[in-house]
């Protein structure tokens, strides 16, 4: 019986298509995506009930499978775990894309060594992240080997942004956008009553009265693309240096062909080279005011960075790019 190579999934498949493509380009092997929709479920406790339930549904069906990509990272992790807590024989090649791991306030020891047990286990053979940093971070946090885990560029799926496009309104309004780890304390108290119109799309920052800054709490889809084509830029404010965050944005406005101030980490060196295709700050109000400045006063600037950006992106981002690596690694492996 030939087994098959999987990909756990907890999106749309056809939005995932060009990163199947890409795998099946480089691993030479045919690919089928295995779906359980979780992204949407706004109950954390609901959420983590599914990770497991369909987990389990997977592991008790390991043997029919040669290769698993889990592109939802718990997937992988809880299948890892039923692995090593039954001691089953190692049957699959495990490789865990889009891992992050943040401390839980309530739980941090619990799930710590949780998260440990798991990806430590002989069950994981790749845990793939977005940053060089990430690596070498989570080699020291959880004691592993520094390569079991690999850095690869996060890619996105390749939109037709032209159908978005209208001209950018008047007021040339800065778009910041995002809730993970960011910083809007510092954006909104650098930028309130200056000359420059703000739009915030965060669906739990509340209570923002400065005139020139407004918030979006419901703003999803299609109506954020639609904003995003329409700003003059987009800024991406971040809060703790050390995690990664803000690249799904960042390479949103990337593909749009938008210049992005962003604050400077290790995980963003990564995609952005400062002056050629964005701009890196401190998160010190001098230097974003600057940094703005110099966008509203360049126009040659500006299309530089724009410019830069898109063919970045094109070259090194996409998500058809990152199955290309993916399936690359499986193949060697």
């Amino acid at each position: 019986m030939n087994k098959e190579n999987i990909i756990l999934i907890d999106n749309d498949k056809e939005q995932m298509k060009e990163f199947k493509d890409g795998i099946e380009k480089t691993s030479k092997k045919k690919w089928k995506f295995v779906l359980e929709k979780t992204n949407k479920e706004k109950n954390s406790i609901i959420r983590y009930i599914k990770y497991f339930i369909f987990s389990f549904k997977i592991f008790n069906r390991r043997k029919k499978f040669e290769n698993i990509i889990a592109w939802q990272q718990f997937y992988g992790i809880i299948f890892s775990f039923y692995c090593r807590i039954f001691h089953v024989k190692k049957v699959n090649k495990l490789y865990i894309c889009t891992f992050i791991y943040k401390d839980k306030k309530n739980f941090k020891k619990i799930y710590y060594k949780f998260i440990k047990y798991c990806i430590s286990s002989k069950y994981v053979d790749k845990i793939i992240c977005y940053s060089a940093s990430e690596c070498e971070y989570y080699s020291k946090k959880f004691n592993l080997e520094i390569n079991k885990f690999i850095y690869l560029n996060l890619g996105i799926r390749r939109m037709n942004t032209n159908k978005y496009k209208k001209d950018i309104k008047a007021d040339k309004y800065i778009l910041s956008c995002g809730k993970s780890n960011r910083d809007y304390g510092f954006l909104i108290s650098t930028l309130k009553n200056t000359k420059y119109q703000v739009h915030i799309i965060c669906d739990n920052l509340k209570g923002v009265k400065e005139k020139n800054i407004k918030v979006y709490n419901d703003v999803y889809g299609e109506k954020y693309f639609e904003m995003l084509a329409n700003a003059y830029c987009v800024v991406i404010p971040l809060k703790n240096l050390k995690i990664s965050s803000g690249q799904l944005v960042l390479l949103q406005a990337m593909q749009f062909k938008k210049p992005v101030i962003i604050t400077e980490t290790e995980t963003v060196k990564n995609y952005i080279i400062d002056s050629y295709n964005g701009i890196l700050i401190k998160n010190i109000g001098s230097n974003l005011i600057e940094a703005i400045e110099k966008l509203y006063n360049s126009e040659e600037l500006y299309n530089k960075l724009s410019e830069n950006a898109y063919k970045e992106f094109e070259k090194k981002y996409s998500l058809y790019v990152l199955g290309k690596n993916i399936g690359d690694i499986t193949e060697k492996d």
